[in-house]
């Protein structure tokens, strides 16, 4: 676009000559991250010069490019993911089969299942009855439809992306709130000072709820963001003789009161920022304020899309059966507090614990997925007696696998890949040793300030960088500094893991902050305003889970178990 407005001025004759400052500059906004791709390796030659070079600096120096080029995305971050491939064979770190198997693994399997389960929910379209019920049951005020919000996002970015969670709510939110403008109770935007319109202070409420409230109920289960899943996958792969603590039902154990809390939180700031509560004579209390006709009107609004829906269909009562299936096997498979299905099952093979892990599941869901008819049409096949009635086409499966296959982002598992492939590089050559040794000074502080820090750098850091690549940068180098200062690298990965999907303040942080700027036309200082409540909340919450509720759920995290010690051998 730049350049072409640079054009459109030479069109219009404009004779004023170009200053060797003008071309510069220029030359850097229209091509900034092709120099940012040439000078990144160059500027990172100090980690592996001078020679002879050992493994763990050619990694290191993997690591600070591919991290660099992550954060800036001066090219796509799946091509970054693939640098491993060309760089760690090249340099003799590790050998191409080894380190392509970390692109396809338990995790990456386990993370694509979470997306066809989310996709087949989505296809179904049980999430939009999920939401105007709740809507319905909550009521119509603007505290009542906010609260719907919260709860509904939150509740469905438990179980599929963040991403998705946000964009099902875009809709809901116009046509909640165009109701209200067309009672003349509320402006959906605003003209600022520049004469731009931009999205009002209710309309950046609303839809700042729904991506926050999707960002925080991502947490809530193992498959409710790619995060997750990372966390777990490198804490596998660094420990793998560790027992599973990050089963289904502990993650959730540890994380659904946590998620709750922090939903209350981010419920409480809105509706004082936005809403005006406990500030009655405030100009947001007055401007919030809806008439009984406004409630009416926004009653038939969704009473007219519930209409819509129809009648819950076979299609949604196959999907609530084959993924409500799906989580309660996640949950039981190896619980811990109880003998699971896959307990039995490794002791009826003679096999060892982690033998069978949730992948298997995710995997045989998915194919009954593709296998199970979405509608009852189907059975006639079985039922008709004459030509005319017997069916002429087939029926579509629960879940449509050219529709799935066209959206699904498969890029992310190539990116989870290459953090993994990092990972074990760095375990390999020594790298993880020689980060956590440089960190040792931080063994003086005490474990609730070390916890602290960590949270808030991760946290400052998301804001700014893709979610899943701050987790795969992050999460190694605590782990490797809890063992250097003998304490359990769970404990640490967890802060970091968790805190690594926290992004409220900056909209390129997570796709669901873009998504709702993008359909609002919400302004970044507006979002940061939104998003500072959270955020700092957020860290206090997240300190006291980690460091006080997590000991609850991980019994030996207070100490450094034979597992870690002997990884330190």
């Amino acid at each position: 676009m730049l350049l072409i407005h640079i054009f459109s001025f030479e069109d219009a004759e404009d004779v004023t000559p170009l200053t060797i400052k003008d071309k510069l500059k220029y030359f850097f906004i229209a091509y900034w991250r092709g120099i940012v791709c040439v000078l990144t390796p160059l500027l990172a030659l100090p980690i592996i010069l001078p020679p002879p070079i050992e493994n763990y600096q050619w990694c290191a120096y993997c690591l600070i490019v591919m991290a660099i080029y992550w954060v800036s995305e001066c090219i796509p971050l799946t091509i970054t993911s693939f640098l491993p491939l060309v760089v760690f064979p090249l340099t003799g770190v590790n050998s191409t089969a080894d380190t392509s198997k970390a692109y396809m693994n338990d995790t990456l399997i386990m993370f694509l299942g979470s997306l066809i389960l989310a996709t087949s929910v989505e296809q179904s379209g049980l999430h939009k009855r999920l939401a105007f019920c709740a809507i319905k049951v909550i009521g119509f005020t603007h505290f009542r439809l906010l609260l719907a919000m919260c709860v509904v996002t939150t509740f469905i970015s438990m179980w599929i992306t963040n991403t998705a969670a946000t964009t099902m709510m875009v809709p809901i939110n116009f046509a909640i709130l165009k109701v209200f403008e067309d009672q003349q109770l509320m402006n959906i935007y605003e003209t600022n000072m520049q004469g731009e319109t931009v999205a009002s202070d209710i309309t950046t409420c609303y839809f700042c709820a729904a991506t926050f409230s999707a960002t925080i109920g991502g947490i809530g289960t193992l498959v409710g963001t790619a995060t997750n899943l990372v966390l777990k996958g490198l804490f596998q792969k660094a420990y793998p003789d560790a027992p599973e603590y990050l089963s289904f039902p502990k993650f959730s154990a540890f994380s659904v009161p946590y998620m709750i809390i922090m939903e209350a939180l981010l419920f409480i700031n809105l509706i004082v920022l936005y809403l005006g509560y406990f500030r009655p004579n405030s100009a947001a209390a007055k401007e919030t304020s809806i008439t009984p006709d406004g409630i009416a009107a926004a009653k038939r609004a969704v009473d007219a899309d519930w209409k819509k829906l129809g009648r819950i269909t076979f299609w949604e009562y196959m999907v609530i059966i084959l993924f409500g299936g799906a989580m309660v096997l996640f949950f039981c498979r190896s619980p811990q507090m109880f003998e699971g299905w896959g307990d039995f099952m490794e002791k009826r093979f003679d096999r060892p614990h982690k033998f069978i892990r949730d992948s298997a599941l995710a995997a045989l869901v998915s194919y009954l997925m593709l296998l199970a008819p979405s509608s009852l049409y189907f059975f006639k096949n079985f039922i008709a007696k004459y030509h005319d009635n017997f069916p002429k086409t087939p029926v579509q499966s629960v879940l449509n696998w050219s529709e799935m296959n066209a959206k699904l982002p498969y890029s992310f598992m190539f990116l989870l890949g290459g953090g993994f492939a990092l990972s074990d590089a760095a375990k390999k050559t020594g790298l993880n040793e020689k980060i956590g040794e440089s960190l040792q000074s931080l063994k003086s502080l005490p474990i609730a300030a070390i916890i602290l820090i960590i949270i808030i750098v991760v946290i400052f850091v998301t804001n700014f960088a893709s979610n899943v690549v701050v987790c795969n940068v992050f999460v190694p180098i605590v782990m490797e500094l809890a063992k250097k200062i003998d304490r359990n690298p769970l404990w640490y990965a967890i802060a970091a893991g968790f805190s690594a999907s926290y992004c409220f303040m900056i909209p390129v942080g997570t796709p669901g902050n873009l998504i709702v700027q993008s359909a609002a036309s919400i302004p970044t200082k507006k979002m940061i305003i939104a998003g500072a409540g959270p955020t700092l909340s957020t860290i206090i919450i997240t300190w006291a889970a980690v460091y006080f509720w997590a000991p609850v759920i991980w019994s030996d995290l207070l100490i450094l178990p034979d597992w870690a010690h002997a990884q330190t051998t």
